[in-house]
């Protein structure tokens, strides 16, 4: 019983940390310091391959150069695409950058219109192979489960771990304490 309460109580501090972690992640992204980006096909390998978690952290438009990778949105989907810039011309206030993946042979179709004072994600650490993981994870066959787990792995570190005291205590009865004499 001792063992299986250590690694109940050692497999609850990982899950904290992961925990901790993720919360930290989560605030990050909801004040604008990082993006995670899970990255769904090839077109920049080999150098980010599909699965891959990337992390951007926001640059203003005018700060891109050409042979840097970045973070943009399709005009027609919405969807990030992380592809290498190629290309920068000025119109105006706004910039047209023309991307292309690594694996890819041709630019993009068409280039992203991006204001000069807006900000583009630029994707600085990538994690292989963490955000095929992620995505498994976080599927509902998965997820529910696991929280299930997670509540059982709580309750179980909460039962008392099998120590008895050598006589319990009524009213009345002296304490046993350090040097205490009934």
């Amino acid at each position: 019983m001792r063992t299986l309460r250590r690694i109940g109580d050692t497999l609850l501090w990982v899950l904290a940390s992961v925990g901790v972690l993720a919360g930290l992640v989560w605030a990050a992204n909801a004040v604008g310091w990082v993006q995670p980006l899970i990255v769904v096909s090839g077109s920049m390998s080999p150098k980010i391959a599909t699965g891959d978690l990337l992390f951007a952290v926001p640059v203003e438009a005018r700060e891109l150069r050409v042979g840097e990778v970045a973070t943009l949105p399709n005009p027609q989907t919405g969807r990030y695409i992380t592809h290498r810039i190629v290309g920068i011309e000025q119109l105006g206030q706004d910039y047209l950058v023309t991307m292309q993946g690594d694996a890819n042979g041709t630019p993009d179709p068409e280039p992203y219109r991006v204001a000069s004072d807006d900000r583009v994600w630029h994707p600085v650490v990538t994690v292989p192979g963490a955000g095929a993981v992620l995505e498994r994870v976080l599927r509902p066959a998965v997820i529910v489960p696991a929280i299930v787990a997670l509540v059982a792995l709580i309750g179980f570190t909460m039962v008392p771990s099998g120590r008895r005291r050598a006589h319990a205590h009524r009213a009345g009865d002296p304490i046993d304490e350090p040097g205490a004499r009934a």
